[in-house]
């Protein structure tokens, strides 16, 4: 006998053994600090530790991994299925997993079909006794408020592998939705960035790297936009596919699942009495089932021992988060927020934070949850029916019977309106003849119809409607949300007794945008309206092909091949002789080309000689430079603003836009680039070195951008000779002797008061300057976030658009704040040497729709050299 193997196979028998006793007891110890006392769970389920190989809590697992435990869990138990919802920019997939009894699963598609009763008023009624409860938990919206993934894991581990009797109960009578990480992308740069840093032992110093993630942090996507601000505006393809799976189901409790500054405990809702509401919402809501939740999420964490608090803060006054969105259709969303470990280990004024705690209470308030949708399901169920057949009720004592809305000068933003509207599932209805609404035409081939007495005439209320009287004057966030205001497009109200859904026909999806050559070939030159929000694309595009184009500064009459038709401003003329780079059948089919793959109508001449206005040869028919542009991206600058302009001008313009870094932009060469584009920031890396670079560029031929704070920074380092009202200054004069007191409880309060929360503001614009071009009237509404106030040029024809005495239009301002807005600049032009400076007052690509101001920004980027 060979004593050497046999010891050898004898070691490698117990070491495996072993390890299997220490993997279980690994695992039980886990189990006992995470999971609720008494647990028993199925051991054929493998635990997340199993399957990932480390303890849950001690790394932070990448989608790809959560993705496939999910997988594993759909695989082997009868109790899950998996959901591939949609894809990121990154192409990381979006997944949900559905955890049920297993009849229930069975019988899972009638189970949803007999929920959706519950929003159609004109149902019959469901048995609510035997209906299911819908709970949606929602986890790592921001992808670097990580433990909620990590929570997501045990949450779904738990319900599947749990063998009470109540976790029984509980999935024969619910449907539970686990959306692990809402923001894939953001949770895999913050996932990166902390097991990159974390040390053995872990560091809980604040200041180590770790703790400190570099520019832009993980809590954005791909574009670096913020996902829990899209529920409603839905401009990113994470939230178009979330809130397509949301309109599926309908779910009576969503949780959006969220972390905080490491030195705060634990909130949820509810939020402060009446103050913070949103007023279309019924105050039963508030006062009733947001309390009625807490009791099940206050115990949970009692049982821990663990401190939280309600009722400050937050708000719950727009619809435009994932735990607000539900309000308007019938559900009831919540926000958990848990002080961040922002990795493994952190001190904090009450001790060290560590990871595991953070995944603890966001896995015991999950469970709590669902806790809830079954204790409370008859409660619920009843709510959410009363819920529509009251918002009908309401729509028939509104005055506005329907809203009509579209025009044929901008069929671009009218679709994407009308796509809006059909993701949000409301019902619309096209044009079928010529229709006159409040002195305004709307025409067949781009009206629409949105009739407000339907299910979710509360949803439409909060799109069209502007609020500017409120019960409070402290707000987390935005207090101006109506997406019809930021789109900017023509609509009209219907009044009682004025309509009836007769004058159109159901519109079921976005009608394909016809693009055309109106007379073929043009001998003399194609002319191209600028009214449509995608002539900007086509103008670069045709530019970037190496096709010379003339801007109209004058509006004309042509006899084109089709008849005399009218050019604005802004209206873009390609002279066939003019091109060095096609001949005039590669002209043709670029333009062809260009047409269709823009939705645009080209008109041809045969003639310079007009009807009216200025002759296609005028010299107020500039020739375009194509913009070579940079934007400055990195520390100092705001990660939301340039995200936003980055999607404007990567996705709707298609220009490959040059992402500087801000650390390195001393050594950057800047005579590659005619124009650049500073968003807002503070610039602290630019020392005068840098700003006098900057300058001489400028003054060179150079045209610079800015907007917000960086438009503050370039008139306080007089790259612009204009001024501006610093957002702490006070325009009253006070007493000489006058002292003011406050209570120091109001202190937090005071300063918030003093922001300026999202409102609309109404200025006026000059349509005759090339960064209005497009525009209709002199009318205008932006969106103010911030506290910095332009004056007006002292160069006349500077101040492109001006705020008057009186520019408010929703949104709270207080007292002081309408005080310095009044007789303001919004934007401002100011020539420098031999280029020029575009001041924004405001973020023109506010959350990516505001697209009345967008717009302005793509005529500064394409004709801000011209001017």
């Amino acid at each position: 006998m060979n004593f050497s193997k046999t010891i050898k196979k004898a070691y490698w028998v117990l070491a495996a053994a072993l390890f299997v006793l220490a993997s279980s007891s690994q695992a039980v110890a886990q189990n006992d600090y995470y999971f609720p006392e008494g647990s028993e769970f199925d051991e054929s389920i493998p635990t997340p530790e199993e399957f990932l190989g480390y303890e849950i809590g001690t790394h932070y697992t990448r989608h790809d991994r959560i993705v496939d435990y999910f997988e594993e869990l759909a695989r082997i138990s009868d109790k899950a299925s998996l959901q591939v919802i949609g894809q990121t920019v990154q192409k990381r997939p979006q997944v949900v997993l559905t955890i049920t009894d297993p009849a229930n699963h069975q019988n899972l598609e009638e189970i949803r079909e007999n929920h959706l009763t519950l929003i159609d008023p004109d149902a019959d009624l469901l048995d609510i006794e035997e209906a299911k409860s819908v709970v949606a938990l929602n986890y790592s919206v921001h992808g670097d408020e990580s433990s909620s993934g990590e929570a997501a894991l045990l949450t779904a581990y738990y319900f599947v592998a749990n063998q009470s009797a109540e976790t029984q109960n509980l999935l024969e009578e619910s449907i539970i939705h686990i959306d692990p990480a809402q923001n894939p992308d953001g949770r895999d740069r913050a996932a990166h960035w902390h097991n990159s840093y974390k040390s053995f032992p872990p560091v809980s110093d604040p200041n180590d790297i770790e703790h400190n993630q570099g520019w832009p942090r993980g809590r954005t996507n791909h574009f670096l936009h913020d996902l829990n601000r899209d529920w409603f505006a839905v401009t990113q393809q994470e939230s178009a596919n979330r809130v397509a799976f949301y309109q599926k189901w309908y779910p009576n409790i969503q949780i959006d699942f969220h972390e905080m500054g490491t030195n705060s405990t634990y909130y949820l809702e509810p939020t402060q009495p009446e103050r913070t509401w949103n007023p279309i919402v019924p105050e039963y809501h508030y006062e009733v089932l947001n309390p009625l939740l807490a009791e099940y999420h206050t115990d949970a964490l009692n049982e821990l021992g663990a401190l939280y608090w309600t009722k400050e803060v937050f708000d719950n006054i727009s619809p435009i988060y994932g735990s607000t969105y539900p309000d308007i259709l019938g559900g009831v969303g919540v926000t958990f927020e848990v002080g961040s470990s922002r990795g493994l280990v952190q001190e904090s004024v009450a001790g060290d934070v560590t990871f595991e705690n953070t995944i603890r209470r966001h896995l015991r308030t999950g469970i709590a949850t669902v806790r809830a949708g079954v204790g409370e399901k008859k409660t619920l169920l009843e709510y959410q029916k009363d819920f529509y057949e009251t918002a009908l009720e309401e729509a028939e004592d509104q005055p506005v019977r329907a809203y009509v809305f579209g025009d044929e000068a901008d069929k671009t933003l009218t679709n994407k309106f009308l796509d809006l509207l059909l993701k949000h599932k409301l019902e619309v209805y096209k044009l079928e003849e010529e229709r006159t609404v409040d002195g305004k035409t709307f025409s067949p081939e781009a009206g629409y119809i949105l009739p407000t007495s339907q299910a979710n005439y509360r949803l439409i209320h909060d799109i069209f409607e502007t609020y500017t009287e409120y019960a409070d004057s402290v707000f987390y966030d935005i207090t101006a949300w109506s997406l019809v205001q930021g789109y900017g497009i023509k609509y009209g109200e219907i009044t009682s007794g004025g309509y009836n859904r007769d004058w159109g026909t159901p519109v079921e999806s976005v009608p394909e945008q016809e693009g055309k050559v109106v007379g073929g070939q043009a001998d003399y030159a194609y002319l191209l309206s600028w009214s449509d929000y995608n002539a900007s694309a086509a103008l670069y595009h045709l530019l970037d092909e190496g096709v010379r184009a003339r801007v109209a500064h004058q509006p004309f009459t042509s006899p084109t091949s089709g008849g005399d038709v009218d050019f604005g401003y802004g209206s873009v003329i390609i002279s066939v002789a003019e091109q060095d780079n096609h001949s005039p059948d590669e002209l043709y089919e670029v333009i062809e080309a260009t047409a269709e793959e823009f939705s645009l109508t080209f008109h041809t001449t045969s003639t310079g000689y007009n009807t009216g206005g200025i002759d296609l040869g005028s010299g107020n028919a500039q020739v375009v430079d194509k913009p070579e542009a940079a934007v400055v991206f990195g520390y100092g600058v705001s990660a939301y603003d340039a995200g936003e302009a980055w999607f404007l001008l990567n996705k709707h313009l298609g220009i490959d836009i040059t992402k500087i870094n801000s650390v390195d932009f001393g050594d950057v060469n800047l005579s590659r680039y005619n124009t650049l584009l500073l968003v807002d920031g503070d610039y602290e890396y630019f020392d005068q070195e840098i700003i006098d670079k900057i300058k001489t560029w400028v003054n060179d031929g150079g045209t610079l951008i800015t907007s917000a704070g960086a438009s503050v920074w370039a008139v306080r380092n007089e790259i612009v000779s204009e001024n501006f009202l610093d957002s702490g200054e006070d325009t009253s004069a006070a007493e000489e002797d006058e002292t003011v007191r406050y209570n120091y409880e109001e202190r937090r309060d005071r300063w918030l008061a003093g922001r300026i929360p999202g409102v609309i503001l109404e200025a006026d614009i000059d349509p005759s300057h090339p960064i209005a071009f497009g525009t209709e009237d002199r009318s205008q509404l932006f969106l103010k976030e911030n506290g910095h106030f332009l004056y007006p040029s002292s160069d006349p024809y500077g101040t492109v658009a001006y705020y008057g005495d009186d520019p408010h239009r929703g949104g709270f301002l207080n007292e002081a704040n309408k005080e310095k807005v009044k007789n303001k600049a919004s934007i401002l032009v100011s020539g420098e040497g031999s280029g020029n400076v575009i001041l924004f007052s405001e973020n023109p690509t506010f959350r990516s729709y505001w697209h009345t101001s967008s717009r302005l920004l793509l005529n500064a980027l394409l004709f801000g050299n011209n001017l």
